[in-house]
């Protein structure tokens, strides 16, 4: 796995072009109902703005994940189009810059909390309905009128 950037071939205003796919052992992750079985794509780029290093990025991963209706393991696309991560050049100890665990991150914030097989339409969704709570018209909202 390389999600690495080479600070010393960035001079001169050049910019790294990033296109990596990799294998998604590097979320290190042990939580039960939760997996990611097919590979990482992370494609963007790097330069040098004056003393801070810049990283845009676009991650695509996919994520299984169980129904959050009847339980069923369903895959969902986790796609992060803006990833910019910022770094001060004096806080990079050597000249390759490591930015796995950034993305490693970005990822596990984006895992949405609940999830519905079927693109939102859980066949099962009609079992639960009689649980969900009818919200009331006679309530007042202060927000209602603007």
């Amino acid at each position: 796995m390389s999600l690495k950037v080479y600070i010393d071939r960035l001079k001169n205003d050049d910019t790294e072009q990033i296109s990596e796919v990799v294998k998604p052992d590097f979320l290190d992750l042990r939580e039960e109902g939760l997996a990611f079985r097919s590979d990482v794509v992370v494609s963007g780029q790097a330069y040098l703005v004056k003393n801070h290093l810049m990283l845009d990025l676009k991650i695509k991963a996919k994520a299984q994940i169980p129904c959050s209706i009847c339980n069923e393991t369903t895959e969902i696309v986790i796609t992060i189009d803006d990833f910019t991560h910022t770094v001060d050049l004096c806080e990079v100890k050597s000249a390759i810059y490591d930015f796995t665990e950034e993305v490693r991150n970005h990822i596990l914030l984006k895992i949405p909390p609940f999830v519905e097989c079927q693109e939102g339409n859980c066949p099962h969704r009609k079992n639960v309905t009689k649980y969900f709570k009818n919200t009331s018209q006679d309530t007042y909202s202060p927000f209602s009128e603007l």
